[in-house]
């Protein structure tokens, strides 16, 4: 009926070593390093980068020079760290200890190149479900930071906003360079030392030309674009522009949260090698991040359709609007038939947003990355095999649910508590994807478990209760604050008990996790 399992002491012992270049600005490596310093992993640089405040000489990456990437258990390079990590550092020794990864955040179609392709892991923006890649490439994304975070942070009420489109883009995204490096084409690769590629099919034309004429029908267009060349006057927001290449707008951001929508094609199409049918290999924009961050529904293509791919894939009509670019008036119908969705959309793409791909989420995704994969790690020259496994605190499902059992009361009244969560959560026409997480904080993992164990059998004597596709039961000990940090935006609700073990609420900070009583959760599970 349940598999009782206990949280799992989240460690990580080993240290972190970036490769970064200097005044480059590397996305990815900012919400990893954020989110390690969450963590509280240890991580270090080949360069001072990333200045915290304009007021003080304080970095998020730090050069030690008693620290070495041969001191560290990971090493992550950058594109721009590329030049200061080999060859003369000799990364790829056979003697190393370490593990190597490469943050390919690259523009335009897949690059293979010898150099990439000796890193341990590649992690690839822009990935296609339908592509072929070198076997290093793993999908990844922009994701979050903490930058952005902070300029979303306040989201105004729906019905609040502007019915506008945000659709600012700069540049039509036809051009695609490349250096160094092999491109495939339809009968094989060619060399390429230096070249500039045309593109045919980019998306923000596609969508200036054939999407936006109709989608102003319902929602006017907000096409103002904010002046590369023009810094903003306050000290932190300077700062930022400069750090980020002149890509940190304030005004951009207060126009995101007081819209509606927004537009956030980027790259293009091209055809399938092997099919023919067309697909999206360079998508992966900052308007798509942005945008769901402050709240706004994100328009793109269909995915699943192109064969676009994250790590945690987002579902179309609930957390972003997918069009498909061959019948692009059916969605616009379906906004015109459904305009209370667009509200349904906002907050569900924020919290989708939020709870998989801000720096935490970022950071554990990366680790546990690495743990999935340690047989093809330990198999790799030179690398041992006692990599640690990083894992989440529970195995979540799509519901996540939790209580906070009071285990000091009688017996009795604790068993009959127990009884009726676990019957509603048991015939819920929707068990079979939840999970229901117990406190245990004040009481053995031994005795909890044998507390649950005679209510699910008690049941099954006494009821007729399909089993086969049940719920999951969770136990989940004393856990670091840290830890309920990852856990809280991953709870759909705590269901609350006339017996409640208010001081492990009050500690886990789950006062403002969304409640409600056992008797509304079982009229639920008959409707």
């Amino acid at each position: 009926m349940f598999t009782a399992q206990s949280t799992p002491e989240f460690t990580f012992e080993e240290q972190v070593f970036f490769y970064l270049g200097e005044g480059e600005f590397c996305h990815l490596a900012l919400c990893l390093a954020e989110g390690f310093l969450q963590l509280e992993i240890p991580f270090y640089a080949n360069i001072n980068h990333w200045q915290i405040a304009p007021d003080r000489e304080e970095y998020l990456f730090c050069y030690h020079p008693s620290v070495t990437h041969n001191d560290c258990s990971i090493v992550v390079v950058s594109k721009g760290g590329l030049s200061a990590a080999a060859p003369g550092q000799n990364l790829f020794h056979p003697e190393r200890k370490y593990i190597t990864i490469y943050l390919d955040d690259w523009d335009g179609l897949t690059v293979w190149n010898q150099v990439y392709n000796r890193f341990d892991f590649r992690l690839k923006t822009h990935y296609n479900s339908k592509a072929q890649y070198p076997s290093n490439c793993k999908p990844w994304a922009f994701g979050l930071s903490n930058r952005i975070l902070r300029e979303t942070s306040r989201i105004p009420k729906f019905q609040e906003r502007r019915r506008h489109l945000t659709a600012n883009f700069r540049v039509d995204q036809q051009l695609c360079k490349f250096t160094n490096c092999l491109l495939q084409i339809g009968s094989g690769f060619i060399e390429v030392d230096s070249a500039t590629l045309i593109t045919d099919r980019p998306l923000r034309r596609i969508a200036r030309a054939q999407f936006l004429p109709l989608i102003q029908e319902i929602l006017l267009l907000d096409d103002l674009v904010d002046d590369f060349d023009i810094p903003p006057a306050d000290s932190y927001h300077y700062l930022q522009w400069q750090q980020t290449g002149q890509r940190h707008y304030p005004t951009y951001y207060k126009r995101l949260q007081e819209s509606v929508a927004c537009a956030c094609f980027g790259g293009l199409i091209t055809p399938s090698y092997a099919t023919g049918e067309p697909l999206v290999e360079w998508w992966d924009s900052w308007r798509f991040w942005e945008s769901l961050a402050a709240g706004c529904v994100t328009f793109h293509v269909d995915f699943d359709k192109y064969g676009i791919q994250l790590p945690s894939m987002p579902e179309n009509w609930r957390h972003y609007i997918g069009i498909d670019l061959d019948n692009i008036q059916a969605t616009v119908d379906r906004i015109a038939d459904d305009p209370e969705i667009l509200e349904k959309i906002s907050i569900e793409g924020r919290g989708w947003a939020m709870d998989n791909y801000g720096p935490v989420p970022t950071a554990l995704r990366f680790l546990e990355n690495l743990g999935c994969n340690s047989s093809e790690i330990q198999n790799h020259p030179g690398i041992p095999g006692n990599q640690r496994n990083v894992l989440l605190p529970v195995q979540l499902r799509d519901i996540n649910l939790i209580i906070f059992p009071q285990w000091s009361q009688p017996e009795e009244s604790l068993g009959l508590e127990l009884q009726g969560v676990v019957r509603a959560i048991a015939t819920h026409p929707e068990r079979g994807t939840m999970t229901l997480l117990v406190d245990t904080s004040n009481i053995s993992d031994e005795d909890a478990n044998l507390a649950l164990s005679s209510v699910a059998m008690n049941l099954l004597m006494e009821e007729d209760l399909d089993v086969t596709d049940g719920p999951e039961i969770s136990l989940i000990g004393r856990l670091s604050q840290i830890q309920w940090s990852v856990l809280r935006p991953r709870l759909h609700g705590r269901i609350v008990l006339e017996n409640e073990n208010k001081e492990a609420i009050a500690q886990a900070k789950a006062e403002n996790i969304s409640s409600f009583k056992l008797d509304h959760f079982m009229q639920d599970s008959n409707r």
